[in-house]
């Protein structure tokens, strides 16, 4: 293993610099740098492991081009980027998530150079391995990031945000925005930076890596209480900016978030389409009823009570029926498989709950002024 201190950037200058954050240990990343030292390109690979496991040491021993930096205390996923982008000469900057899977391809770092001329900053293609329930339901989820991204990259060529699992930035766009943030949502503080600044974004689905997520439910909740404190955190900073921006081109940002959210527009049809309507055709249809059988005052008031449920149920499945057309157009332009009996279960029940968590966090930063995850440091 070869470990290096707070050196001067070299003087060589590389095409492409690769940096892997570590909590601990990772177990795919033995794999990842075994398929990055191979890859046919100009590059240097920077991983920096906070508070590493002694047998995860051991396990990487061997990839004597890869550059590690050992932290003995947790510093922190944006403090540890920050360090070993200084120390790196790359014109292009990849960061990489350690739990992805990256593909057999020898050209995968050239695709993404060549990907970066023309461009700022390059979200790259995400699909989840689904090896459990819980990865099926994350991998509709990540497929919406893919939309939302292409949708922006082929508006307007910019972005308010990315997922930072795995993306590229321009040396020159990384240092004038001035790096990443110590906040919770650096990945999107960082997107969000560069979007109020002008810089281009593109969305690759030429290039891609797979996601390790979850298959635990705790973990899951852990992760996205996380995520969920650092979007409220990186909205409640930026709102301002971030909304008239976005107003701009309403026809463009609104149709993301619902991609994001699609229980969003569920709930916001159930509120705001009246129910008058139903309720005067039921009770027409009570007293259409009562001309021949003498059951109208029953129906009646059953119509009034079971008006809104209709309602609700009604434009729950026009809303589904909607989504899941959409969603199997995007699926076949961005190459994605879509079940519909999972998509009914992520659009009813697995995107509910990730919104109700989304809602809790917002109530936590913004009523009870949190300031951080409880997982999070400085």
């Amino acid at each position: 293993m070869r470990e290096i201190g707070e050196t001067a950037r070299g003087q060589i200058v590389t095409d492409i610099s690769v940096f892997i954050p570590v909590y601990k240990e990772s177990q795919q990343l033995p794999n990842i740098l075994a398929k990055l030292v191979s890859q046919d390109a100009s590059k240097e690979i920077f991983v920096s492991i906070d508070e590493p496991e002694t047998q995860f040491l051991e396990k990487i021993q061997g990839f004597a081009d890869v550059k590690f930096i050992i932290n003995k205390k947790r510093i922190g996923k944006a403090n540890a980027l920050n360090n070993s982008v200084k120390l790196s000469s790359g014109k292009v900057l990849l960061f990489l998530d350690a739990d992805v899977e990256l593909p057999d391809d020898p050209g995968f770092l050239k695709k993404i150079i060549d990907e970066m001329r023309h461009t700022d900053i390059l979200d790259i293609k995400k699909r989840v391995i689904r090896n459990s329930f819980l990865s099926k339901m994350t991998y509709y989820e990540y497929f919406t990031f893919n939309i939302s991204a292409w949708i922006a990259s082929e508006s307007l060529h910019k972005c308010p945000a990315t997922n930072g699992a795995a993306f590229a930035i321009r040396r020159e766009t990384f240092d004038a925005i001035g790096g990443f943030s110590n906040v919770v949502a650096e990945d999107l503080d960082i997107a969000t930076r560069a979007f109020l600044k002008g810089y281009s974004f593109a969305y690759t689905k030429e290039v891609e890596v797979q996601n390790v997520v979850h298959s635990s439910w705790r973990k899951w909740f852990k992760q996205r209480r996380r995520w969920a404190i650092g979007q409220a955190l990186w909205l409640k900073g930026c709102y301002k900016e971030l909304f008239k921006e976005c107003m701009k081109k309403p026809q463009i940002f609104l149709p993301g978030l619902f991609f994001l959210y699609p229980s969003l527009a569920m709930f916001f049809l159930t509120v705001i389409v009246p129910s008058n309507w139903l309720r005067e055709s039921l009770v027409m249809f009570s007293f259409l009823l009562s001309m021949k059988f003498n059951i109208a005052l029953p129906v009646f008031l059953a119509s009034l009570a079971i008006a809104d449920l209709l309602k609700a149920l009604l434009i729950s499945m026009a809303s589904f029926v909607v989504t899941a057309i959409t969603f199997h157009i995007f699926a076949r332009k961005l190459e994605f498989k879509m079940r519909l009996h999972e998509l009914f279960i992520y659009y009813f029940f697995y995107s509910i709950a990730w919104l109700a968590i989304i809602a809790a966090g917002y109530i936590q930063v913004l009523v009870f002024k949190k300031k951080a995850a409880p997982d999070w440091v400085t």
